[in-house]
């Protein structure tokens, strides 16, 4: 039996995040998988038994890269507005490197709404990155400097502008008649247009 070996963990870990969430082959199997990352299938049991452990680490490491970065950005001390572009362009970058892990968690949600199963929430509120960003917003309202509502509505906004089109993306290129190059120029062009809706 090998001796485990960093780099070929990472490199199955790498290869499997871009066929599951990069290339949307959510229910690819362990041979898809390692013949995409050019090794023996045997490996990737070795190192995660089953496409189960290996599928549930991939999302686990999805999820710690996708949100990593955002909540360092939220917790810093920049200015708001540039705060918010910040974290529109490091969340909209990740959308476009994974475009099929949100789809996979909406799906995921959806389910447990459906079998009634309640979703992971503490039972005490912890402060959270988001919960900071949500006071400044407050603040920000408060003085002016942005148009007054309630603060949860500029959260809402900004993820659903910035998810909704990558989510729906085969289906608006094809209402719109775009293809994939043309697409990915809108969705960039967002990354400002987001920023003048949220601040006008």
């Amino acid at each position: 039996m090998p001796i485990k070996d960093c780099q070929t963990e990472k490199h199955i870990v790498d290869t499997a995040m871009k066929v599951f969430f990069t290339e949307g082959r959510i229910n690819a199997t362990t041979q898809e998988i390692a013949d995409a990352a050019g090794i023996n299938r045997t490996l990737i049991n070795y190192y995660f038994r089953s496409k189960k452990t290996l599928f549930n680490y991939v999302v686990k490491k999805a999820k710690e890269e996708f949100i990593g970065n955002s909540d360092l950005i939220l917790s810093s001390d920049l200015p708001i507005k540039e705060k918010t572009e910040r974290f529109i362009d490091d969340f909209m970058n990740n959308l476009e490197k994974y475009p099929y892990l949100e789809s996979y968690m909406t799906v995921e949600i959806i389910k447990q709404r459906l079998n009634k199963n309640d979703l992971d929430v503490p039972e005490e509120k912890q402060p959270t990155p988001i919960n900071k960003y949500l006071n400044e917003i407050e603040k920000e309202m408060s003085a002016g400097n942005i148009p007054a509502t309630n603060p949860v509505h500029f959260i809402l906004n900004l993820f659903s502008l910035m998810i909704y089109p990558q989510i729906m993306k085969p289906l608006q290129m094809k209402l719109l008649n775009l293809n994939e190059n043309e697409y990915n120029k809108i969705l960039d062009e967002r990354k400002q247009l987001i920023l003048t809706i949220l601040f006008s």
